[in-house]
């Protein structure tokens, strides 16, 4: 590094530490007024709150020297008469609408009075129980002697209230007093709170009423700011625990703030930045200087390196051509792709000659309608994708369609990269048409018998497998025909062997034609046995089948010299399963065995159905 950049260095960091210092002393003095306003903003919440905490405390006061009021009188003069009541009660309602009703509860804890009876019917015929959540708190008053406000808790007329009990007293016959019952105030929560709320403006706050720090009551305001929300302390008589909160709105604090802080902080940072980019200056007009004299020698030191760059790219270009021109000699296809536009960066001749494209079709085809040149396109994609991403096998078998329509089988080995954030994918495919053929004849002759040309036992096995699990998932039915030519062994050794396997072929034939739908499987089972797969397929379905079998085969009319009917018949053990049962397929197969042999005690040429009471 040159001597005059070294020196710059000190000068920069002493900028740097200017433009920190002004900076923090900025956010100081934004952070007091911040504070300041915010502590004014809390000043008005509070204020409020603890107003409306005292006229909801004032209000409900004067509510209890009105009940006070009735309830001496009614102690003075003995039981006032019922109309009397009722005129004083509906002052009090008419007074103040928060009430839900006024009450007079006898000396039995039983409803007598109720004003007004319109809205309060449910609670005509309540009894104050042991069980109720207020009877503690009501038998207080009654041994104190003085009003107590409750809880909130359910009313018998909907919703939650609270109640206030004052306890009644009469002179008796011999001038003692008597405890005469409760003259209960009825409050409903909304409406005693909306009543409350009715002088607090509801553009400002949101209100809520808690009851041991848990909401009872709310009237919110969607802008409301829970961080300056107030919590006041409310005194009912006797219950403390009430509070009041409030939370002022975004439109309140707003009017309560100014901008000042900001653009206090704005105009000061401003300042700073002016300040210190005024002396960063200088110092930058430094550095160019000695960056340019710099620069110079590396210009020249590039000029050289370039020369070598372009003689090395004159040599790349001319190997990569050879590599080129080598895989158009190849009978696979090569093909390098923008998987996301579908652009051909390089194919080779054997990619498009064989589907009967030109190179300029082929491009354009697949640019355009990929699903033309490769059917499902897009998922195989995915699936190159995916297992890329587990890091599994990338040889996929696809069909790839030649211009005339017809389908050409190809095994495409693919690959993905990333360079430089952009994604490509290399691919390389080749006819295996004929490999194909030669595994599905193979395959078919190892599942096939090779004399009635039904599938085997092993393709049986595997099949009865491979349905059971399908069936299992689907909670659908399975039924399975074992079948036996009836004295066939006789057959053989009457007749020969010869005309023994040309019976069983024409018993093959006859099971085909009974099979009316695309999966269900007739296979031999070993020897004259055969056996039969009808997957979804109930009882009734099964018997349909056993009873197509024993028709086709009698209207042959095979000879049997053996068989008391003189002709080939069938036993057919029956047995259906609901997959939704636990069981295996083994089971099956026995239950169809036991029909079987049933079949064959019975007298043979007949179907047996497997049923739990069958005998063994």
């Amino acid at each position: 590094m040159p001597q005059r950049l070294q020196s710059l260095w000190p000068a920069r960091l002493a900028l740097a530490a200017l433009l920190l210092s002004l900076c923090l002393a900025s956010l100081l003095l934004w952070q007091q007024l911040v504070i300041g306003q915010q502590q004014r903003v809390a000043e008005r919440v509070s204020y409020q709150a603890r107003s409306l905490a005292r006229q909801l405390e004032s209000s409900l006061n004067d509510q209890v020297d009105g009940l006070r009021r009735i309830a001496q009188l009614w102690n003075h003069r003995g039981r006032i008469p019922k109309d009397e009541w009722r005129l004083d009660s509906q002052l009090s309602l008419n007074h103040f609408k928060g009430y839900q009703a006024i009450q007079w509860l006898g000396a039995d804890l039983r409803m007598r009075w109720i004003e007004p009876l319109s809205g309060n019917e449910a609670a005509q015929n309540f009894r104050l129980t042991p069980t109720h959540p207020n009877f503690n708190l009501a038998m207080q008053a009654k041994t104190l002697g003085e009003p107590r406000f409750s809880n909130s808790f359910a009313l018998v007329q909907g919703g939650h209230g609270f109640v206030l009990y004052t306890p009644l007293y009469i002179r008796d016959e011999q001038a003692e007093r008597v405890f005469d019952g409760f003259m209960q105030g009825v409050f409903r929560v909304e409406q005693l709170m909306d009543e409350l709320l009715t002088h607090l403006d509801s553009s400002d706050f949101s209100a809520y009423l808690l009851e041991n720090g848990q909401p009872i009551y709310s009237r919110e305001r969607t802008d409301a700011l829970d961080g300056l929300q107030q919590e006041v302390p409310l005194h009912l008589l006797n219950n403390q625990s009430f509070a009041l909160q409030l939370k002022p709105s975004q439109q309140l604090v707003g009017q309560l703030t100014t901008p000042l802080p900001e653009i206090v902080l704005g105009a000061s940072l401003i300042i700073s930045l002016l300040l210190v980019a005024a002396l960063a200056l200088a110092l930058e007009n430094a550095r160019r200087a000695s960056a340019l004299q710099l620069s110079n020698r590396r210009l020249n030191q590039e000029v050289g390196q370039r020369e070598q760059v372009e003689q090395v790219l004159r040599d790349s270009r001319e190997r990569l051509q050879l590599v080129l021109d080598l895989t158009d000699s190849s009978r696979d296809g090569l093909f390098i792709i923008d998987p996301h536009s579908r652009d051909i960066l390089h194919m080779n001749q054997a990619t498009y000659r064989s589907l009967g494209y030109s190179a300029e079709a082929f491009s354009q085809l697949l640019k355009q309608d990929p699903e033309q040149l490769l059917p499902g396109f897009n998922s195989w994609l995915d699936g190159v994708r995916q297992a890329h991403q587990d890091n599994l096998s990338m040889m996929f078998q696809r069909q790839m369609r030649r211009r005339d329509g017809s389908n050409q089988a190809a095994e495409i080995s693919a690959q993905l990269v990333l360079l430089n954030g952009h994604e490509y994918l290399i691919g390389v495919s080749r006819d295996n048409s004929e490999r194909l053929q030669l595994e599905a004849q193979l395959q078919r002759l190892s599942q096939q018998d090779g004399l009635t040309g039904l599938y085997n036992r092993r393709f049986f096995d595997n099949q009865l497998a491979s349905e059971w699990r399908r069936l299992r998932r689907q909670g659908a039915p399975l039924t399975l025909l074992m079948l036996d030519i009836d004295f066939f062994k006789a057959y053989n050794d009457q007749l020969g062997h010869l005309a023994g396997d040309d019976a069983l072929r024409r018993v093959a034939q006859v099971l085909q034609d009974a099979l009316q739908r695309e999966g269900d499987t007739a296979c031999r089972y070993g020897g004259e046995e055969f056996a039969i797969i009808l997957a979804n397929t109930g009882l009734d379905g099964g018997n349909h089948v056993a009873e197509q079998v024993h028709q086709r085969l009698a209207e042959l009319h095979i000879s049997h010299p053996a068989s008391p009917l003189g002709r080939l018949s069938l036993s057919i053990g029956l047995a259906c399963v609901d997959l939704s049962e636990e069981i295996l397929p083994d089971t099956l197969i026995a239950q169809s065995d036991q029909a079987l042999y049933q079949a064959k005690r019975e007298g043979r040429n007949r179907t047996c159905v497997w049923r739990p009471d069958n005998p063994r």
